[in-house]
Order: structure tokens, then C-alpha cells, then sequence
């Protein structure tokens, strides 16, 4: 346990560091914005085209793991939407819950502290889950924002969704993996270096939105910030665990998977809530929220699967 603690902790002590920072005013919002600007066009889309991009194409096994990922999320997400219906929550908290609820920071946290508890071998399997993440959940996810709320086609809000960065800089690493192609030495090694900056830059970042966002839940918030905290930090780990099992996924996949699946929803939900207009103050509170209880149990997690 104090091995994975000593691998765990660090991430953090870094998004501890951008929450104080951001509390003692050394950071206003507009620099806040600019951290996460930077880390959303430049510092992770360039670490997604380097990790995606040189891991091996996915064998049958990993596809199936990475199915039943995409399959446990997309279950839980329709089970939050039938809750709040059942509780009678507005259709934008219903469609705002389901999205905290499934679509987790698998790319400014999950990534790298999978690879720091299991080793350079579980980059591959990390970046896949969040290709997946941002790609297929983020587009669902949307799908149903959008369609709660009627704010524009669907086409356009997919084509909105695939436009993202992130997306987009997973989709072209998938398309070099599985091409077996690389990007010319030059270019290669610039997105190395913008690659190393993205974790740590964006969980100051995190921090920092965390320091910035900090308040108390709104009347009437309370219940839905908590079935998306509940689906995100418990149900989601569970039942990719169980899912990834009974299709026979590979040890370090299953593992890397509900380590990932355990991660705290993903500061681009929030971005996208307040974008659409839904469960905005919400989302943010379950990202505050969820990042702070993450502390104790991706550790445990982490502790739990490394045994």
C-alpha cells in the first residue's frame, strides 16, 4: 500500500498545488482559462498522437475489453437518465448527470498514473480507454445533451464532438497506429516534448478550476451531484470489473481499465455542461468533488488491483 501511495500521491500533491494557487489569487480565471487552453489544444492532443500512435494496433482481447468498457458506461449513463426521470429532475440535469456520470479524466490523470502503478506497458492500454472516453462516450454523451435540451442537429453537435482537440488528436493516433505509420523524426520528437508537459500542466489545471470553482451545491443540486459521484467513483469501476471478466480481457487491461474507469469525471464535461447550458454549476461541483474523494479511493483502487 505505501508503494502505490508513494506512485499515487504525487498527482495530487500537483492539483493541490493549482488549487492554491488559484485560492490565493495567483491565478485569476482568465489564467486558469489559459492553462486549460493550453493543455486541451496542444500539451494532451500531442501526448494522445504519441501514446495512440506507437502502441501496437489492439488485438481481439483488447477490443473486447475495450467493448465492454464502452458498453458498462453507456448502461450506466441511460440508468441515470431513467433516475432522474423516475425523480422528476428537468431534462438538462438528467442529461448532465448521465455525462459526469460516465466520461472520467482518464487523459489528465488516469493516463499517466496508470503507467506510474503499472508500468510503461499499460500506456497502450490508457491511451485506448481514452480514446473511448473522448471519442465514443463524449459523443453519446452529447447525442443525449443535445437532445434533451434541442439545441441544434445532432450532426452538427457530433461534428462539434469529433472537432474537439482531444478527439480529434486520438482519432489521428488510432489512424497512425493502426496504419503503422510515424510522423517524421522532427515532428516526432516536438510532440514528445509538448507531451511531457501534459499531465503535469493539466493537473495544475485541474487544480486550478477546482480553486477557482470550489462552492456550495445549489438547493435542489444536492441528489444529482450525488448519483453522479456515485455512478462515476463506484458503480463505474464495478461494473467494468465485472464486464471486462466475463469477456476474458487480459489481466493488465482489466486492471488499467477499472483503475481508469475509478477516475473522477473530466474537467471537458464541465466545459461542455456550461457550453450546452446544462447542469453547469453542477458539473462543476461533481468534478470539485469527485477529484477531492478520488484522493482516497484511486489509491485504494490502485492498491486493491496491484496485489
Amino acid at each position: 500500500m505505501s508503494e502505490v501511495l508513494t506512485r499515487v500521491l504525487p498527482f495530487f500533491l500537483l492539483i493541490a498545488v493549482g488549487a492554491g494557487i488559484a485560492r490565493a489569487r495567483l491565478l485569476d480565471a482568465e489564467a486558469v482559462r489559459g492553462l486549460s487552453v493550453y493543455v486541451l489544444w496542444i500539451g494532451f492532443p500531442a501526448l494522445l498522437i504519441r501514446s495512440l500512435g506507437t502502441a501496437p494496433p489492439p488485438d481481439p482481447a483488447m477490443v473486447r475489453g475495450l467493448l465492454a468498457y464502452s458498453l458498462s458506461a453507456v448502461a450506466l449513463l441511460f440508468a441515470a437518465l431513467a433516475v432522474g426521470r423516475l425523480a422528476r429532475w428537468n431534462p438538462g440535469d438528467r442529461a448532465g448527470v448521465g455525462m459526469c456520470g460516465v466520461v472520467g479524466n482518464t487523459a489528465f490523470l488516469g493516463s499517466p498514473l496508470a503507467v506510474s502503478v503499472f508500468g510503461p506497458s499499460a500506456g497502450g492500454i490508457a491511451a485506448g480507454v481514452v480514446a473511448v472516453d473522448f471519442v465514443v462516450l463524449m459523443a453519446v454523451a452529447i447525442a443525449v445533451v443535445n437532445r434533451a435540451t434541442g439545441s441544434g442537429t445532432l450532426s452538427r453537435s457530433l461534428r462539434r464532438t469529433f472537432l474537439n482537440p482531444i478527439v480529434a488528436a486520438a482519432i489521428l493516433g488510432a489512424a497512425l497506429s493502426f496504419a503503422r505509420a510515424q510522423p517524421p523524426q522532427l515532428v516526432a520528437r516536438a510532440l514528445d516534448l509538448l507531451a511531457a508537459t501534459a499531465s503535469p500542466v493539466g493537473l495544475v489545471a485541474l487544480g486550478a478550476v477546482i480553486g477557482v470553482e470550489a462552492a456550495r451545491p445549489a438547493p435542489g443540486e444536492a441528489a444529482p451531484i450525488a448519483l453522479a459521484l456515485l455512478i462515476k467513483l463506484a458503480l463505474m469501476p464495478a461494473l467494468v470489473w465485472l464486464s471486462t471478466g466475463v469477456v476474458g480481457a487480459p489481466p493488465l487491461f482489466r486492471a488499467v481499465a477499472v483503475l481508469l474507469a475509478g477516475c473522477p469525471t473530466a474537467v471537458n464535461v464541465f466545459i461542455q455542461a456550461r457550453a450546452y447550458g446544462v447542469f453547469g454549476r453542477g458539473a462543476a461541483q461533481v468534478v470539485v468533488a469527485g477529484t477531492v474523494v478520488s484522493a482516497a479511493t484511486l489509491p485504494l483502487i490502485a492498491a486493491w488491483l496491484s496485489r
